[in-house]
């Protein structure tokens, strides 16, 4: 087998993250979903407490989620951009109005996420109370989020999805379909409401069942496993790696 063709059969991307979905499981689902040949934490092997003091250096922003060519010629940081690249090459990213709705899912994610991070305690940080001060909200906030906030969103997002195009080249599924799939699945494990909106649950399936989803979601892609970071406001696991505060 000549030097080429050994070559061509290595993966052709690697991706970094911490071993948490946050933002890491977003990513892993698309390139898992592309076709394209890829190493993960698992594979690479990558470990955040040996590796990241090292790589932390030389890549854009300082911060992971990282992607990066097999031998390291091209480093694509900010989990978005690394969403969008493996889009454009694997080519299932859509064209005119599917594009559109793929970066419009895209942005929503985002923005879902970072309410998240506003107001869902984590493995690291819990909510601001008597005597706590963090840079979440409050345990009021907390309840608004799920109660109010959320619920809007998730209605707007049901009343597109009779757009959602599913007919891109190489994958069933968009990538900003992925990544926003990617938010509210975590957000249904601290609050289960998916049941509420039928329409969307009748998306939210399709995507969690599909065999690569599956993949991902049970540690047995190449990106091993990724532990849930947001956490209900009961759970015992809020802050069980570390308690920062302001």
């Amino acid at each position: 087998m000549s030097a080429l063709t050994e070559s061509l059969k290595q993966p052709s991307y690697e991706l970094r993250y911490f071993a948490l979905m946050a933002k890491g499981l977003g990513p892993a689902l698309v390139l898992e979903h592309s076709g394209l040949e890829w190493n993960g934490n698992a594979s690479i092997p990558f470990s955040t407490n040996l590796d990241w003091k090292d790589l932390k250096p030389s890549t854009p922003f300082g911060q992971l989620p990282l992607l990066t060519t097999l031998h390291g010629e091209l480093h694509i940081a900010q989990t978005t951009a690394i969403i969008n690249y493996v889009g454009k090459v694997s080519g299932m990213e859509g064209e005119n109005e599917s594009f559109a709705l793929s970066q419009q899912l895209l942005a929503e994610g985002e923005d879902i996420y970072n309410l998240m991070v506003k107001f869902v305690p984590t493995l690291y940080k819990r909510l601001s109370g008597p005597g706590v001060s963090t840079t979440k909200g409050s345990r009021s906030d907390y309840d608004n989020f799920f109660a109010e906030t959320l619920p809007k969103h998730l209605a707007q997002i049901q009343a597109l999805i009779t757009t959602f195009s599913h007919h891109c080249e190489g994958s069933k599924f968009l990538p900003g379909e992925l990544y926003l799939f990617s938010i509210i699945h975590q957000a249904c494990l601290v609050a289960p409401f998916i049941s509420l909106y039928p329409k969307l649950q009748a998306w939210y399936n399709e995507i969690q069942t599909s065999e690569s989803t599956q993949k991902v979601l049970k540690g047995e892609s190449k990106m091993g496993n990724l532990n849930q970071y947001f956490q209900s406001a009961d759970s015992d696991n809020v802050c069980k790696v570390a308690d920062e505060r302001l």
